[in-house]
């Protein structure tokens, strides 16, 4: 069974605009698709793995969503650090350490991300989302799936 899932905002809850602002008036337009689904599956911890954790707070993420949706953000990954050695798949770094500070490493786990330079060992856990689409009808029948633990 699916623990958490590691959610991504840009080019999933709406497309991905290459470096420039989201337009408000599209901004955050996959979010009812997404909660449609996330519904489904009640057991499913949220964590916020979207750079939008590195400009906002808990309290400013879970605003985003509706208050059933909200109660289940449970976290925002680390950042990897501005320090530490130039390297890729970093998102997936990011994941792992959530995973290991709190103790969930043995957990079932699903991203939904838009970014597969990110990933490289644990790819088989993430649904892709088109940057320039977001959250499609399509992917969000493959995060279903994943939530089911059918596609693990």
């Amino acid at each position: 069974m699916v623990s958490f899932l590691f959610l991504d905002f840009d080019g999933v809850l709406h497309p991905q605009y290459d470096g420039e602002p989201t337009p408000k008036e599209v901004c955050f337009c996959h979010l009812p698709r997404f909660e449609a689904v996330m519904r489904r599956y009640p057991g499913v911890q949220i964590v916020i793995s979207s750079t939008w954790r590195q400009q906002f707070g808990m309290l400013q993420l879970r605003a985003f969503f509706s208050t059933d949706i909200a109660r289940r953000i449970v976290g925002i990954t680390p950042t990897y650090p501005a320090d530490g050695p130039p390297r890729m798949h970093i998102r997936e770094w990011e994941i792992l350490q959530w995973l290991k500070q709190h103790h969930a490493s043995n957990k079932q786990w699903v991203a939904l991300d838009d970014s597969q330079g990110d990933f490289r060992d644990y790819r088989h856990r993430v649904v892709f989302c088109q940057p320039w689409e977001g959250l499609s009808e399509h992917r969000a029948v493959q995060l279903s799936k994943a939530l089911q633990g059918t596609r693990l």
